[in-house]
């Protein structure tokens, strides 16, 4: 096989399949080789589920198990017609389950095209690098399986390993739906007390009434099932080879080499995975998926009385490495098995499901709250040879950069042997590239988890739709004034003037979409640090938005808007249709013209005349505040020559746009630090102030210091920057890039000293807030 250099995974792909020959085809003149590089190529120009599942459907179906036998099929006379396939139907399950509840926790991220990606990378490594072809061969071959794929000439064919690796890669996630409810659970729960106090501290995990019934592969054949297995490993006759974790016990141990009382601790902990998860709070979807595989294929090979080694050796080779890729570095690597490194050759399959399933980061489509808002790989360059194997993930947009690929590579060098004798003998390197833009569009990024929106009176959200309906209708007539003098009105505006009316008269659909409007302009606010307060407030009002802010809050509308219409039945059409339910404006904002975008800019224009008009005004909220007086207190210490009579929001608006909004985020950031350590900030109301947090501890100082800096060290250095004696910001240079115990004294004091001021800036009678302890 060709050694190649490429942009592209295919070409390793199709080196793959130019040396690939199948059994099925040259044996009962198949094209099943050609039927599934076809569906792998489709799906390597169309990543989406339906290329997806195509190539699911086909490796599935080409090793589908039957009544029939496919040595023999030329010469049977009653072909099968149709056959349940109960393999597919555990993929199409996980596949609903996962789209159907990943919206409901928050850190979820597609596993069914993520696992045929995975797939197909490990044919490609399997055919770039020799040294893992002959560690497989040699696996295979000194193993007690004579069963395994031969060539027509009669080697080992490379489609043994076409079948373990498919297996493995394609149901290593099949299990997931187990840890999602897990994820549900938790923040079900924490939602809801964390509503109530910050002080709940609640997890949650799930448990089997009967764990053992789970764990049990029907008995078909009882009495003839494991026979040929305990003959070759006459100690296998003490396990009960019906029990998927005893079964894989035993594939570890001997894999490992394990001495009979390394063996009982592992089959002990298999045993009991169900209750130490628990204990210690976690799910391991790996364990599932593998009992899953074992249980379907156990039950299938006894139903149509197959060949039983085909199970023990194959299919139990396969269901260890999706246990193992999982199980290896969280259990296996611990206390006290305390392996090291995995080498290939203990077990080829395992090997490349841990590396391609930490590789596979590209198009990965997130469900979960967080990774909806998380920056995702968009392609990948690779570079796979007999020595080394190289990544770079390229990005469009986001902040994974240099601290992401470094935790990675390091995490598979932890995990797996990529020395001088691994197969990968000058090991691994993985860099990511992203846009050049990306570092400001981070820095000014908005997180919508953590924007507080309080809940409005009903009586002022109706009066403030009322308000936005009045302001759209003038907004409208005077488009439709101005275009009528040039005779430029086409149907769409003519259509929205003639359907002009008061609120009362609305339509249900277009009042909901004011009240709509009307109970997000305070969630609005907050994304831009400001809060609607009555006109007594003794804060200044804020009486216009920047061209940033106006620009980034009528796009917010604009998605909030499309939402709307795309929930209740409207779809994309070339005019506006109220009975049909159609609308040209269903695009993204970009592809709005410079007159319809202005109309969601009025909308954010004209909210501080809205608030106006019922008795309220939008300000800075304290926290916005408190933000201005951390900058001034970080100048004076710094000795930027400040006066005592300086204007903080002044000194704030100085700075670039990118920054304003990095210290803003920082500011919330230190809030929520402050919540770890059971602290909240309070307004201040009263004159009890017996309550109030004056100082805090050397110890919660450091806390809070090593915290900030972590989060600022990862930041860095997903946007590129990197360590140097000098600081540069044109080649992204800092000085303090270093872990916490490596900074200077001096660093680690300015940095303790940022929460040492925070109580006295939040005293300040322009913050008026208090720091208390947690009730």
């Amino acid at each position: 096989m060709s050694i190649k250099t490429t942009n592209n995974i295919k070409d390793y792909v199709d080196d793959f399949f130019d040396n690939l020959e199948l059994y099925d085809d040259y044996k009962n003149n198949h094209d099943y080789k050609g039927i599934l590089k076809s569906s792998i190529d489709v799906f390597l120009n169309y990543e989406n589920d339906y290329t997806a599942k195509e190539v699911y459907h086909n490796f599935f179906m080409i090793y589908q198990i039957t009544p029939e036998r496919k040595s023999k099929e030329k010469y049977n006379d009653n072909k099968l017609v149709s056959e349940p396939n109960t393999l597919l139907d555990l993929v199409e399950t996980m596949e609903k389950y996962e789209k159907n509840t990943g919206m409901l926790i928050e850190r979820q991220r597609d596993h069914f095209i993520h696992s045929v990606n995975v797939f197909i990378l490990g044919l490609a490594i399997y055919s770039q690098n020799e040294n893992y072809r002959e560690v497989f061969k040699e696996y295979i071959e000194t193993s007690k399986y004579g069963k395994y794929y031969k060539t027509e000439s009669g080697e080992l064919s490379h489609e043994e390993f076409l079948y373990r690796w498919g297996i493995a890669s394609l149901f290593h996630d099949i299990g997931y739906p187990f840890e999602i409810i897990g994820k549900q659970l938790n923040k079900f729960i924490n939602d809801g007390v964390k509503s109530i106090s910050n002080a709940y501290d609640v997890n949650v995990t799930i448990d089997f009434e009967d764990f053992d019934e789970f764990n049990s592969i029907v008995k078909l054949s009882p009495y003839s099932f494991a026979d040929d297995y305990r003959e070759d490993y006459p100690e296998s006759k003490v396990l009960d080879l019906f029990k998927p974790t005893e079964i894989m016990a035993h594939k570890i141990s001997r894999d490992f080499d394990f001495d009979k009382e390394k063996f009982k601790l592992l089959l002990s902990h298999l045993n009991n995975f169900v209750t130490y998860m628990k204990k210690n709070n976690f799910i391991d979807h790996g364990f599932y998926s593998s009992i899953l595989v074992l249980n379907s294929y156990g039950s299938l090979i006894q139903k149509y009385g197959r060949n039983n080694s085909y199970f023990f050796y194959p299919i139990v080779d396969s269901a260890t490495a999706i246990l193992l890729h999982n199980y290896y570095n969280k259990t296996l690597q611990e206390e006290p098995f305390c392996e090291k490194e995995l080498s290939c050759e203990k077990n080829p399959i395992a090997y490349l499901l841990i590396l391609c399933d930490e590789l596979q980061e590209w198009n990965r489509q997130p469900f979960g709250l967080i990774d909806l808002k998380k920056s995702h790989v968009n392609d990948l360059i690779i570079e796979i040879d007999d020595e080394m194997i190289k990544v770079e993930y390229k990005l469009n947009n986001g902040s994974m950069g240099l601290g992401f690929s470094k935790d990675k590579q390091e995490f598979i060098e932890s995990v797996l042997d990529m020395g001088e004798d691994s197969v990968f003998e000058r090991g691994i390197s993985i860099k990511t590239t992203v846009n050049d833009d990306v570092e400001l569009a981070v820095m000014r990024g908005i997180d919508f988890s953590d924007i507080e929106t309080p809940d409005m009176l009903i009586r002022n959200i109706e009066l403030l739709a009322k308000k936005i309906n009045e302001q759209y209708n003038v907004s409208l007539k005077e488009e439709y004034e101005r275009k009528s003098k040039t005779n430029d009105v086409d149907e769409n505006l003519q259509n929205r003037y003639d359907a002009l009316c008061e609120f009362n008269e609305l339509s249900s659909d277009l009042k909901l979409s004011n009240i709509r409007q009307a109970k997000s302009i305070p969630m609005k606010l907050n994304m831009i640090g400001c809060e609607i307060v009555n006109k007594s407030d003794e804060r200044e009002p804020i009486l216009e938005f920047s061209d940033k802010e106006l620009t980034d809050l009528a796009i917010f509308e604009h998605n909030e808007w499309v939402k709307e219409k795309e929930n209740t039945g409207w779809i994309l059409g070339d005019k506006k249709d109220e009975e049909m339910r159609t609308t040209p404006f269903l695009v993204p904002w970009e592809d709005l013209s410079e007159d319809d975008q202005k109309y969601d800019k009025d909308a954010i224009r004209n909210i501080p005349a809205l608030l106006d008009s019922i008795g309220l005004k939008a300000v800075n909220s304290k926290i916005k505040i408190l933000t201005f007086k951390m900058h001034e207190e970080y100048l004076k210490r710094h000795n930027n020559n400040i006066g005592e009579n300086i204007d903080s929001a002044e000194l704030f608006d100085e700075l670039d746009d990118y920054i304003k909004f990095s210290n803003y985020k920082q500011a919330k950031f230190n809030i929520k630090l402050l919540n770890e350590r059971g602290y909240d900030l309070v307004p201040r109301t009263g004159e009890d102030w017996d309550d109030e947090v004056k100082s805090f501890s050397k110890r919660d100082l450091e806390h809070f210091a090593k915290r900030e800096h972590k989060a600022w060290f990862k930041l860095k250095s997903d946007l590129g920057w990197k360590y140097g004696p000098k600081r540069d910001d044109e080649n992204k240079i800092n000085p303090n890039l270093r872990p916490w115990k490596k900074l200077d004294k001096k660093v680690q004091n300015d940095n303790m000293k940022t929460f040492e001021v925070l109580p006295r800036l939040c005293a300040d009678p322009e913050v008026n807030l208090k720091i208390v302890k947690s009730e």
